[in-house]
């Protein structure tokens, strides 16, 4: 029976579109697109003051560099494989490499739209600390995409191999090369040069000439590593799962946890006793989730390092405030989760405790968070 990749192809893909749009709706419905409108209008007005406080001694080009860098060498491999493709597609390996093909336009397409956004970012950054103009500019949109197409093409290769740490090797190896075209064009040729010779170039190229001979004994030695390929894809989707899940349950979502025990005995200070059974499982879940804490963790320290380094005491409160709402958002999920865990029926309470157990962890880890955006107005001060 004749098998039609391309058509495996548009149908694995229109699926996954499918789920972004349901899910984006209801990120969209749950405030992040207004949070996005505020934190774009906050960056706008304090994007050119921060801008002017750095130094005229700070190597602007080259740190410029070195974040393009980190952007364009990563570049995760969507394949949207499925746990089946083990049995059904791996006999079919030698028809699967237009298959591969249309992936790695998908992979390029949609991390070029996140390159995009940074060069955009940065863009007001090089015009002004830098000057450049005309010619100078069309390399600043152009190399980084041609480097990003590279980056795909060379990392789809090196997944071939069994080693991680080759890999890692070869990931260091593309993030040097990257990062040394990108000072080099950035700082106008003066990087790693002297007395006119860009000696920063010519060891680029001996090592660049190095890694094609390596990635064509790859070719030719490595088949797929479906397994990895597997675990990578498997990973991206529980990621978008994980974040959509912080606005709407994802019913198949399985839920990462962790011991965190540096963490967990803040679940401990509550008093012992039968009436606080609910609140101490329920934080004790929350703490101990891979998502759901992470996510709260992480929105405490970027508020507080916003807070700490705005100026004036009304971009800190509207800041802090932002963040407030979109924390409780956030912890929204904390009840529904916990009514899905069985351990909840062991519990001798019923339904209302439980409801007044999770209100309870929902005040306290906002109180939390509060108390923290305090004291770091409480230091700025």
């Amino acid at each position: 029976m004749r098998m039609d990749v391309d058509a495996l192809f548009r149908k694995r893909l229109k699926r996954f579109f499918k789920e972004v749009v349901l899910y984006g709706q209801y990120m969209a419905n749950g405030g992040v697109l207004m949070v996005a409108i505020f934190l774009c209008g906050l960056l706008a007005y304090y994007y050119p003051l921060l801008i002017q406080a750095i130094p005229e001694w700070f190597p602007v080009a080259v740190a410029i560099a070195f974040l393009l860098a980190l952007v364009v060498t990563r570049s995760p491999h969507r394949t949207f494989l499925l746990e089946a493709d083990l049995l059904f597609l791996t006999p079919a390996e030698t028809k699967m490499a237009r298959y591969f093909q249309k992936a790695q336009i998908y992979n390029f397409a949609v991390q070029s739209i996140g390159l995009f956004l940074v060069l955009l970012l940065l863009l007001p950054l090089y015009q002004v600390k830098i000057g450049a103009a005309g010619v100078q500019l069309w390399l600043y949109w152009g190399i980084p995409f041609v480097l990003k197409g590279w980056n795909v093409y060379t990392s789809w290769i090196t997944m071939r191999l069994t080693d991680k740490s080759q890999y890692v090797v070869s990931t260091l190896v593309r993030f040097f090369l990257t990062f040394l075209v990108l000072a080099w064009m950035l700082s106008e040729g003066s990087f790693l040069a002297y007395q006119g010779v860009p000696y920063g170039i010519v060891i680029g190229m001996v090592v660049l000439v190095w890694f094609h001979m390596r990635l064509q004994r790859i070719l030719k030695k490595h088949a797929y590593q479906w397994y990895r390929l597997l675990e990578m894809e498997n990973g991206l989707r529980l990621r978008f799962y994980q974040i959509a899940n912080q606005f709407r349950d994802v019913p198949f979502l399985q839920q990462q946890v962790k011991q965190r025990k540096w963490l967990v005995w803040a679940a401990d200070l509550i008093r012992y006793q039968k009436s606080n059974a609910g609140r101490v499982l329920i934080l004790k879940s929350f703490l101990r989730s891979g998502d759901q804490a992470g996510m709260y963790i992480r929105l405490v320290v970027i508020s507080s390092f916003l807070i700490l380094i705005l100026p004036g005491i009304l971009p800190k409160a509207a800041v802090a405030v932002l963040f407030f709402f979109m924390s409780a958002i956030q912890l929204k999920g904390i009840g529904s989760s916990a009514r899905h865990q069985s351990r909840l029926s062991l519990l001798p309470i019923n339904e209302q405790q439980q409801k007044s157990a999770v209100i309870w962890v929902r005040r306290v880890l906002l109180g939390v968070q509060g108390i923290v955006h305090v004291l770091v107005v409480w230091l700025w001060l």
